[in-house]
């Protein structure tokens, strides 16, 4: 009953930001409560806190069912989506991009990126590919981080949102061409304008947090 759930749920989980319609194609979902058999379908690849995999060349999804899967299965939907049009992405578009599809972003996600701002951290989108493949606490701001690189793009593609990207994503030899002839700016251009955008949205909230929190301790005690 679950997979034939999860099932019908892939077929109507459309429409996707930024993707033209798509022709149906099959997908396989394969489902595991098994965390051994989960490692073995996938050889062991994958960090040990993952839980799903897409595999695009072969439209293939294994999941180990841990709580609601529905979010995750929507996750490694859009990954499968995104690699219809563009299969030649950076990692961190890629889980950024699935994480927006999604609907991961939350407060909880706001404050782990208030959180790297005040420890003075504001990666570089090569150093979020190797975090996203990091330990657990690394790669749960990695993905947060990642998200808001893929927001601050479809900001930028006003009305269009990330349809103007996707498109020239599907023909651009490379990701950073592809930039070049969206945002009409180099790659390493939008990055810095993205990490002077993360501080500006969000490197206030953590200090307005942290305040409000000692002077509710303080009236507490008192």
């Amino acid at each position: 009953r679950l997979a034939t759930s999860l099932a019908e749920y892939a077929d109507r989980a459309g429409p996707w930001p930024g993707l033209p319609p798509l022709e149906p194609f099959p997908i396989t979902i394969i489902l595991t409560r098994s965390e051994a058999r989960f490692d073995s379908l996938t050889r062991r690849r994958l960090p040990g806190w993952a839980g799903a995999v897409a595999f695009p060349r072969a439209n293939t999804i294994v999941l180990r069912i841990d709580g609601d899967p529905i979010p995750i299965l929507r996750h490694e939907l859009a990954h499968l989506m995104l690699a219809r049009v563009a299969p030649r992405v950076p990692l961190w578009f890629a889980e950024g991009y699935a994480a927006r599809a999604a609907g991961e972003w939350g407060g909880l996600d706001a404050l782990t990126v208030n959180w790297e701002l005040a420890r003075g951290r504001v990666p570089t989108f090569a150093q979020l590919d190797r975090e996203l493949r990091s330990d657990p606490a690394s790669a749960r701001a990695a993905y947060a981080l990642a998200m808001t690189a893929v927001l601050y793009l479809e900001r930028l593609g006003g009305s269009r949102g990330l349809g103007p990207l996707i498109g020239h994503l599907a023909d651009a030899p490379d990701f950073e061409t592809a930039v070049r002839r969206t945002y009409l700016a180099s790659l390493e251009t939008v990055e810095a304008q993205w990490r002077r955008d993360l501080r500006r949205r969000y490197g206030w909230l953590l200090p307005g947090t942290s305040f409000r929190v000692f002077w509710g301790l303080v009236g507490l005690v008192v």
